[in-house]
């Protein structure tokens, strides 16, 4: 065929083919009225809203990029996805969808992924969300969040007044990891990790269920006025791996190791403290500014200055735990309480066990 004669028939066969699509691009204040969804590249140059009542679908393998805007010269970006109808972004193991910077990657790039007052349930399902100022916020919304990771945003979750479960997720070298207040949140199969706080929060419901809560720079979990409710967890690597003020807790069948401070810290809060092991953590496995409940049943041995220590002004009742040794005097000296410090409190040590319990988790 003449090279003339090939070009022709090379460009019929091209205009039989459908071009590609250019990245879908939102710019400045819109607003979606209807349902959409979204594949590909999508670009996010402003704020976008999705209205009450509206669905944004988001498939799998789509990138979802936010570019740079700061009009008030904080360095932080602003725009972002405000959701007032309902989010259902399913990506998928072999193809998540990404949300991510335009431009030079850097936490606080763009602003967040926004649900507020959305009522039904928002899904990100296999998705990977970085360099926001909070990579998913919720305020008065419903989220489930499954098989994603949040990493190197300013604060990788925040929730206010809001539901939210996650499961199987990775949050990781965020500023801050999870911060909530007035919220009910469920947590399993979950890391938290490389943050200076790795998760804290205000008047919460919490549930860590086989979680991972490790090396993050100032404490592992700091609740206040809060119930928390941990099982199966390992909470290692921290300042303090459990801090909680004025709580309701149970801790079972846990680790809280090799917190540079405490692994647990109690002060004024209630509840259950069983069948954990709680050791090499640097100062004292536990330490206590007010408890009333029971720690029984746990492995407290090998903790840097004190097993327990009692700085509050009431009875710690600690019986039937591990110390490491059943010598009484040894046990003694592990505890500090009202026999070195006269305003403190006694701690109750009765029944110590002989041996290790059976059945603790294993480092």
């Amino acid at each position: 065929m003449k090279p003339r004669a090939l070009m022709l028939a090379l460009l019929a066969i091209l205009c039989t083919v459908s071009p590609v699509t250019a990245a879908l691009t939102y710019s400045g204040e819109q607003t979606l009225w209807k349902d959409a969804v979204w594949e590909g590249e999508v670009l996010i140059d402003g704020v976008l809203t999705v209205a009450p009542g509206v669905t944004l679908a988001i498939r799998p393998g789509t990138v979802v990029r936010f570019t740079f805007r700061d009009t008030n010269g904080d360095g932080i970006g602003e725009n972002e996805i405000f959701i007032q109808g309902i989010l259902k972004a399913a990506g998928s193991a072999g193809a998540p969808i990404r949300f991510t910077v335009a431009g030079e990657p850097r936490p606080g790039a763009w602003g967040a992924i926004n649900t507020m007052m959305s009522e039904e349930e928002n899904v990100l399902a296999h998705c990977i969300v970085e360099y926001g100022y909070r990579g998913f916020h919720a305020h008065f919304a419903r989220a489930a969040i499954r098989d994603s990771v949040f990493r190197r945003n300013l604060r990788g979750l925040q929730f206010q007044e809001s539901t939210v479960s996650m499961e199987r997720s990775r949050i990781e070298d965020n500023l801050n990891g999870i911060q909530f207040r007035d919220s009910t949140v469920q947590l399993s199969d979950s890391i938290i990790t490389g943050s200076y706080w790795g998760l804290r929060g205000v008047y919460n419901e919490l549930t860590l269920k086989n979680c991972r809560i490790e090396n993050n720079l100032i404490n592992g979990v700091n609740l206040r006025d809060s119930t928390l409710n941990v099982t199966g967890s390992r909470i290692s690597g921290n300042r303090k791996g459990l801090y909680l003020q004025r709580s309701r807790v149970t801790v079972e069948d846990s680790l809280l190791t090799d917190n540079s401070e405490h692994g647990l810290y109690l002060e004024d809060s209630k509840g259950v403290v069983r069948g954990n092991r709680i050791g090499g953590n640097g100062r004292a496995g536990i330490r206590i500014l007010g408890f009333s409940g029971e720690i029984v049943g746990n492995a407290l041995a090998e903790n840097g200055e004190y097993a327990l220590q009692n700085n509050g002004a009431g009875v710690v009742k600690a019986p039937s735990n591990w110390w490491g040794t059943a010598e009484v005097e040894q046990i003694a000296a592990l505890i500090r309480d009202n026999r070195d410090r006269p305003e403190a409190g006694p701690v109750d040590a009765a029944a110590p066990l002989h041996e290790e319990p059976s059945g603790l988790p294993e480092n």
